[in-house]
Order: structure tokens, then C-alpha cells, then sequence
């Protein structure tokens, strides 16, 4: 009887190729493989590390404030996975006298900050200027610390002050396009980057606010240009950063009798308000928590949207130096009371950005941050130009296409 041999294991089979390595290759294989994959996890953590603007609430994981004039860090950018809102205020702790209590939603589901996942790799545009620099806890004046005058922010007569360079012409001063009657438009380089800030300056006494709204249409999420078109607006932002719920905002937001949540952040410091009920108001403007009266006056307004503040009226920035570098959109009023819609595609520090819209000829008081990442946007529908630009996130970093947001809240301006 002939004694058949079996090869033993890892040895080379008749007409065939030597296998390499058997069970013990499959294990390596698949080690190397969860280590990419833990690598790949790590790289996109990076993201999550943040700090908290001066009006932030606490996030449920925060990371070590960084070290500067803020109190707190700043809030990761994106939105569906944003803070909830903070209880209703009560009224003893308000700052002004007692006003008719607000509107009230019911309570926001969901708790903690969340974050967005910024572009991996991106560089700051510049290096935030040390702390010492600002003195938060007294007011700063228009300029102070700065080592710039404030500029008039009205578009420079054309042919006067010299071709414009980043935005800004020879003699300082903005280098507006006029678009229409009421609406200009401008373009303005951050520092020495390729960081470009786009800006609209809207005159309220030719154009209304409105907030267009899912809780308001009953309508699905739609582009910056959806809403634009289905709405008739000349110039469209977010409106807020908005809950896991993809309808309601993170902060106060009304418009007339519609409440798409009532509840007062404490630590949200800006009102973007329009539509007021006697003419001694402004059309529209930002309020400022730090005012006296600022519960008294939401009161008078058939629009109120509040959010994060990065400047304050007397224009301290309340955001911590440090952080991680996202695409914002952002909504200011100037020392003219004109409105400004700002939008930066290129992944920037908050901080850094805030400090840039001082030093650029614009004139800004308060600004407040409306969204941050892929979701941010801003839309310009002109006769002269029509235009939608879109953040930039780290799924843009992995897929093509159309990746514009869906949004369900967004602030716009229509022609009066």
C-alpha cells in the first residue's frame, strides 16, 4: 500500500505558487487594516477639539479653554448635531427690568454641544495676535488695540483712491460693487492667504428681512438658491445653527406669531431683529446682550434670531484665541446700520476671522456667528450677479458632486 503525503501547512502546492504566511498573514493583514482604520478615526477626532466663544454654553465634553481674554472656548461650527438650547431664561437673572415673558417652545430634545468635522490639514491664515493685546473686561473703543482707525464702510467713489488690492482700495477704504440700488458686494483677502472673505451690504430702508423656514412651509430642507428662488430673495444666509432635529434653531428664533423655538440662551449674546413696530426703531440691527434693554426691545420686532456673538457693539471680540479652523458664515451691522452678510469658504480660526473684520475697512460693531463648516452659505440673486457659495467640510474631502447644504432656517433679503 502506497502512504499518501499531505504537504504540510504554508507548504507549496503541486502546480501552484508557494502561499505565504496562512492564518498568521490573514492576522497581520487585518491588524495593518485596523490600524489604518484607527488612524483614519484619530485624523478626523482632530475635529472635535474646540473651544467656546465668550456666549457659549458649556459643551458636555469641553477641552481645556485656551489660554486668552475669553472666559470660554468656541463651538464647533456644524449644525444637526448643535448645542440644544440652554433653559428658558428666568427673570431674575435677565439684565434689564422685567419684560412680558417671551414665547415658549417646547423643550429641544437632545443635550450637549456637538461638533463638526473640519477640513483636515488646513492651515491658519495668519497667527492670532497675543492676548495681552485686548482688554475684554473694560470697553474697548472703535479702534482700540487694533492700530487701526475705523473706516467709513460706504462704497469708495468710483475712478478715486487708486485700483483696489485684496478688496481695499489705495486710499483704505472698501472696494464695494454696487449690484442694485440698496445691495453691494465685495470681496476682501484676510491678512496675506488666500483666505478670501465674501461680503453683501444690504440698506434696510430698501430691502425687509424675512426667515424663511421649514417650520414655517412645512416644506423639506432646500438649498441656499432653493430658498432664494422660492422666495423671491435678493441675498439668503443661514439663519442659525439648528438641533439633531433638522427644524428647530439652536437659539431664540420668531418671526411674527410663528415660534420655531422659544427659548432663551443664556449665553447666546446677539438678536439679529427686523420688522419693528414703531418708526424710532431700526429696520433691522443686531442688539447686543451687554445693552440694558435689549429684552424690552425683542418686544418690538416681528423678527428675532439669536446666536453666537463674535464682536460685541463696542467691538471686543469674545471669541478664545486657539481652536480648530472651519468655513463660517457670519451677519454683522455696521457703524452706518447697514447689515452685512459675510462668508468665508476658506477653513479659518474664529478668532483670526474676527480680528481680520476689525482691521478691514468695514466699520463692523457687532457680529454674529451663524454657521460654521459645510453647512455655512451665502447667496446673492442680482441682476448684476448671481452667485451661491458653500463651506467646505471634511466630506468634501471624499466624495465630488453637488455638495451644497440642505438647509432648513435661513435669514433673507428681499427688495421692498
Amino acid at each position: 500500500m502506497t502512504t499518501k503525503k499531505i504537504p504540510a501547512a504554508g507548504a507549496a502546492s503541486a502546480g501552484g505558487p508557494p502561499r505565504a504566511g496562512g492564518r498568521h498573514g490573514r492576522r497581520a493583514f487585518g491588524l495593518a487594516a485596523g490600524l489604518c482604520c484607527a488612524a483614519l478615526w484619530a485624523w478626523i477626532a482632530v475635529g472635535l477639539a474646540r473651544a467656546l466663544p465668550d456666549d457659549a454654553a458649556p459643551p458636555a465634553f469641553a477641552a481645556p479653554a485656551a489660554p486668552g481674554p475669553a472666559r470660554s472656548a468656541a463651538p464647533e461650527p456644524d449644525s444637526g448635531r448643535a448645542a440644544s438650547a440652554a433653559p428658558a431664561l428666568p427673570p431674575e437673572a435677565a439684565t434689564a427690568p422685567a419684560a412680558p415673558a417671551l414665547p415658549t417652545a417646547p423643550p429641544a430634545a437632545g443635550a450637549g454641544a456637538a461638533a463638526a468635522i473640519r477640513d483636515a490639514g488646513a492651515v491658519p491664515f495668519f497667527a492670532p495676535a497675543p492676548a495681552a493685546s485686548l482688554a475684554p473686561e473694560s470697553p474697548a473703543s472703535p479702534a482700540e488695540g487694533l492700530g487701526v482707525a475705523p473706516s467709513d464702510g460706504a462704497a469708495a467713489p468710483g475712478g478715486q483712491g487708486g485700483p483696489p488690492q485684496g478688496g481695499v482700495d489705495s486710499a483704505g477704504r472698501a472696494a464695494w460693487r454696487e449690484l442694485e440700488p440698496g445691495l453691494l458686494f465685495g470681496e476682501f483677502q484676510l491678512h496675506e492667504s488666500e483666505a478670501l472673505l465674501t461680503a453683501l451690504r444690504i440698506d434696510p430702508q430698501r430691502f425687509d428681512f424675512v426667515l424663511c423656514a421649514r417650520s414655517l412651509d412645512g416644506g423639506p430642507p432646500r438649498a441656499l438658491s432653493q430658498w432664494g428662488e422660492q422666495y423671491n430673495l435678493a441675498a439668503a444666509i443661514n439663519a442659525s445653527m439648528y438641533l439633531p432635529d433638522g427644524l428647530t434653531s439652536t437659539g431664540y428664533m420668531r418671526e411674527g406669531a410663528h415660534v420655531n423655538n422659544g427659548r432663551l440662551v443664556q449665553r447666546f449674546g446677539a438678536f439679529f431683529v427686523a420688522g419693528p413696530d414703531n418708526d424710532a426703531l431700526p429696520r433691522a440691527t443686531i442688539l447686543d446682550k451687554d445693552a440694558p434693554d435689549w429684552q424690552d426691545q425683542l418686544n418690538h420686532y416681528r423678527l428675532v434670531v439669536q446666536n453666537y456673538r463674535m464682536t460685541s457693539a463696542d467691538r471686543r471680540i469674545l471669541w478664545s484665541p486657539g481652536g480648530p479652523l472651519y468655513s463660517i458664515s457670519a451677519v454683522a451691522v455696521d457703524g452706518d446700520g447697514q447689515i452685512l452678510f459675510l462668508h468665508c469658504r476658506q477653513p479659518v480660526e474664529a478668532y483670526a476671522f474676527a480680528q481680520q473684520l476689525l482691521h478691514l475697512p468695514l466699520n463692523v460693531r457687532t457680529v454674529m456667528y451663524v454657521e460654521g463648516g459645510g453647512q455655512a452659505g451665502l447667496l446673492v440673486r442680482s441682476p448684476a450677479l448671481t452667485r451661491e457659495l458653500a463651506g467646505k467640510s471634511a466630506a468634501g474631502l471624499l466624495v465630488t458632486g453637488d455638495l451644497r447644504a440642505l438647509l432648513p432656517n435661513v435669514l433673507g433679503a428681499r427688495r421692498r
